[in-house]
């Protein structure tokens, strides 16, 4: 066998652990990484516009698949490297697996200050920068362990939790000698999810037992773990209910009797009921953040509530309420062992508890049916993310939709309502205009199907560059641009808060008009398609329109100001050394 360098060998273990798609930018730091999967390979590479974007767009193919293959990020060198942290970082809290392959100068010139080394703290000490924010991250130092360390890294991004790794190659090192032959790399592909203890499965099958109002709530560990059918199969055995944070969003299909929609700020009422006056909470990969918990006012425990808490992150259990049962491990093996231990005792009928979370489903519907229906001009987001769900539902049900930050997500919870499981949000970290680059790799792991992105015009701004890469690749995506030349969101708080706004609303000085490039023609400067909403009866047809076109396409819908934000609970945001919180406390 031809001896080839530690770059090649590591294309030619990517291709044989079956990875389609490279999501990367050229810097002088991995030229031969980029040279050996383009010319060596057929890994498909996509060029980006800027770093980060890559970054997304693997966080985007994750979310479609939740399995290996991984997607696999190219960056570069100095800033290149520096320009992918944030998103690293929301890829991170957002539990989305991927490898990212760094460049690097030369080991010769390590310390000395070269071009673009991050030096001054240690030699190329880059990978400090991530380990906050990585399950790993580290510099490859010699060529001769290189792909037995690039292989444990890709198992580290698989295993337990899934999450980013970032690897540092540099320049010299991709060029060496790669050991011969190369190892098999599909054992690093093979692992079996950890399940719950017998112990702890017979204590959460006696609380379920004998509770009689029961509630479960789920959130991206439950996709992650693709429990989908455990959930269902869960939920039906034991007559109990299911809401979803926004990231668990679509695990649990919202037609379904049981399901009570989104929990927390601008979740579903009868599911913030449901969480007021729930007996039992069986909390499934999820954290119990602020968001999803009214800022931890909505559930009473362990007063009134009794926890029961599976998640394969130990260290997720007990962080934000003590739990009755706290069980480490997948949701699928969870779930499934935890099915039949319950099927084998008898529960409590749950009949009352049902309907009475019915009524509060009917009470909810009618009383927001004015928001889903308003023929407000500009547009209401309510009625923008109710007729979205429509028009996806007769075009393409399995269409991936995901929904950026911002205002809108003050909607997207309760008035996006799914009918796949494709739908998805980047919850915690919540970094702007993540959805423009992400529906691109969502697209491309579906063999590039439709997709769409709902994000405002801040967030189409920061990250909608993207744009040009999907005209590139030729991927028929949707960009439904909320327009409002605003960050409303902070708007609507710092005017609750302070009565007057800061940094929110963007103006022209010379007139005070507020003020946005024209984002019609942004777009077609890129190649893409356009069309503006003004009116709310158009909306539907014109985003019929751009998903016929089969090409990208933004959709620039005017929005209206004076809309504030969908509430489900108010709750504190403690602003005084000594405010506290409570439950019930959110209204």
């Amino acid at each position: 066998m031809t001896q080839m360098n530690v770059a090649c060998a590591i294309a030619k273990l990517l291709e044989t652990m079956g990875t389609e798609f490279v999501f990367g930018m050229n810097g002088h730091g991995n030229w031969a990484l980029l040279d050996a999967i383009v010319h060596e390979t057929k890994i498909r590479g996509i060029p980006v516009r800027a770093e980060d974007q890559a970054v997304h767009m693997a966080d985007g193919y994750w979310r479609m698949r939740r399995q290996a293959p991984l997607p696999i990020v190219a960056t570069s060198v100095g800033p290149g490297n520096m320009n992918i942290v944030s998103a690293v970082a929301s890829a991170f809290y957002g539990s989305v697996a991927m490898l990212v392959l760094a460049g690097a100068g030369p080991t010769h010139w390590f310390d000395r200050g070269g071009m673009e080394e991050a030096y001054r703290q240690g030699p190329e000490d880059w990978v400090a920068v991530l380990k906050p924010i990585t399950k790993k991250a580290f510099l490859i130092t010699r060529p001769d362990n290189a792909l037995d360390m690039f292989l444990r890294a890709y198992q580290t991004a698989l295993t337990g939790r899934p999450g980013p790794v970032v690897v540092q190659i540099p320049f010299d090192i991709q060029h060496s000698e790669a050991p011969d032959p190369l190892p098999d790399p599909l054992p690093y592909l093979r692992s079996f999810p950890p399940g719950p203890s017998p112990e702890g499965v017979k204590a959460a099958a006696a609380l379920i037992a004998t509770a009689e109002r029961p509630l479960i709530m789920v959130g991206s560990g439950l996709h992650n773990a693709r429990a989908w059918d455990d959930l269902l199969r869960f939920a039906e055995v034991t007559e109990t209910p299911v809401v979803t944070t926004a990231t668990g969003k679509a695990a649990f299909p919202e037609r379904h009797p049981l399901s009570l929609g989104c929990i927390g700020r601008a979740g579903t009422g009868h599911a913030n009921e449901a969480a007021r006056t729930c007996d039992l909470l069986i909390a499934v990969g999820t954290h119990l953040s602020d968001i999803d918990t009214g800022g931890w006012t909505l559930f009473d425990i362990p007063g009134k509530t009794r926890l029961i808490h599976l998640d394969i992150d130990p260290t997720e259990l007990g962080r934000a309420y003590p739990a009755s049962v706290a069980l480490p491990c997948d949701a699928a093996a969870g779930l499934a062992v935890l099915t039949e231990a319950v099927v084998q005792q008898e529960g409590r009928p749950r009949g009352a508890w049902l309907k009475a979370l019915a009524e509060a489903r009917q009470h909810w519907t009618k009383e927001t049916e004015p928001q889903r229906t308003s023929d407000l001009a500009p547009l209401h987001y309510a009625r923008i993310c109710h007729d979205t769900a429509e028009v996806v539902e007769a075009v393409d049900p399995d269409m991936p939709v995901f929904f950026d930050t911002g205002h809108l997500l003050s909607f997207a919870p309760a008035f996006l309502s799914p009918v796949s499981r494709h739908v998805a949000h980047d919850g915690f970290f919540h970094r702007m205009g993540w959805s423009a680059s992400a529906i691109i790799g969502a697209s491309l792991a579906q063999g590039g199907r439709p997709a769409l992105a709902l994000l405002g015009d801040g967030s189409f701004l920061m990250g909608g560059v993207a744009v040009a890469t999907a005209v590139e690749q030729n991927l028929p995506l949707v960009w439904v641009v909320l327009t409002n030349r605003s960050l409303q969101i902070e708007r609507e708080l710092m005017l609750r808060l302070y009565g007057r706004e800061s940094f929110c609303d963007y103006r022209r000085t010379d007139t005070g008009e507020m003020w946005n490039p024209d984002i019609c023609l942004w777009a077609q400067a890129m190649g893409a398609g356009s069309a503006r909403v003004t009116k709310p009866e158009d909306y539907a047809p014109t985003l019929r329109q751009a998903l016929a076109a089969k090409r990208p396409f933004v959709v620039d819908v005017e929005v209206n100001l004076d809309i504030q934000g969908y509430r489900s609970v108010w709750y504190p945001y403690p602003s005084n050394f000594y405010d506290t919180w409570k439950p019930g406390q959110g209204q």
